[in-house]
């Protein structure tokens, strides 16, 4: 039997999802979301972060062989100039000031989880080249962990293996929260007094075995994220959400994607250094 509106709205148990019943529009539509629509999305923001990658590396080689000046050597043949310097900062303030208002405005997602995404590609970049001059081999190695981790989360949601409560989607989204504060509070504190003892003592403790274990703590938070991802596309496409969220669903999706990379990456330099 069919859901009535109601109905629909109070199936909805996801967080992330459950946003769009703010929405007076999120049911009107004939045209509802579906999973080729959603996977088109993810397709899309997807070749936007492809292409921002594709960009540092358009720039980088084009400031090296214009003599630009080396703003830092990290390591041999891998150096960093001023101009990139400058353009890291604006694409990271970019794609804060664009992620803040797709958070906040999800009507707006089509256009700032564009900007987003591009952006994110190129700062992603520049981050992964600063991570390869250090620890060889490490870009790969991420990437090729992150998808995996991508496929066996599918895998076991899609399968039915994993079933995701709402006591599961509580504590995944209080962790999130928590370590989102947490590094907050630290980036603010390592700026304002950078040689402090409670500084010194986290970064000593971030490069010990505690340190990898928090490191493999955030890598399994980013899998929990990708679970509440896929329910939230299932719900969008089962009980029969506006198609314009279709939007909403390949952007967090790809939020997770990234947030899971850069977890992962920081988990392998932290094993690096402990070997070292």
């Amino acid at each position: 039997m069919a859901l009535n509106q109601q109905q629909r709205r109070n199936s909805f148990t996801n967080p992330a999802i459950s946003r769009v019943n703010n929405f007076d529009d999120a049911y009107t539509s004939q045209e509802t979301a579906t999973y080729r629509g959603v996977y088109a999305k993810i397709a899309y923001f997807l070749a936007l972060i492809l292409l921002g990658v594709g960009a540092f590396f358009y720039m980088h080689h084009y400031f090296a062989a214009n003599g630009y000046t080396v703003a830092s050597v990290i390591a041999e043949n891998y150096v960093i100039f001023a101009n990139e310097t400058s353009i890291m900062i604006g694409a990271w303030i970019v794609t804060l000031v664009a992620g803040l208002i797709a958070a906040f405005v999800p009507k707006t997602i089509p256009v700032t989880g564009s900007i987003y995404c591009l952006g994110m590609g190129y700062a992603l970049s520049i981050t992964s080249f600063i991570y390869a001059a250090q620890y060889s081999g490490i870009v790969v190695e991420a990437l090729v962990l992150t998808v995996l981790i991508i496929a066996v989360m599918a895998f076991l949601y899609y399968s039915g293996l994993v079933k995701v409560g709402q006591r599961f989607k509580m504590i995944v989204i209080t962790a999130l929260i928590a370590s989102c504060l947490g590094g907050l509070i630290f980036f603010i504190i390592s700026r304002i007094a950078p040689n402090s003892a409670i500084v010194t003592s986290i970064i000593k403790l971030q490069n010990g075995p505690l340190g990898i274990l928090f490191a493999v703590l955030g890598v399994i938070l980013g899998a929990c994220l990708l679970l509440l991802d896929f329910e939230t596309i299932a719900q969008a496409v089962e009980n029969g959400v506006n198609k314009k969220y279709e939007w909403y669903c390949g952007y967090s999706l790809m939020l997770s994607v990234i947030y899971l990379y850069l977890k992962v990456l920081q988990l392998l330099a932290r094993i690096q250094n402990n070997r070292n």
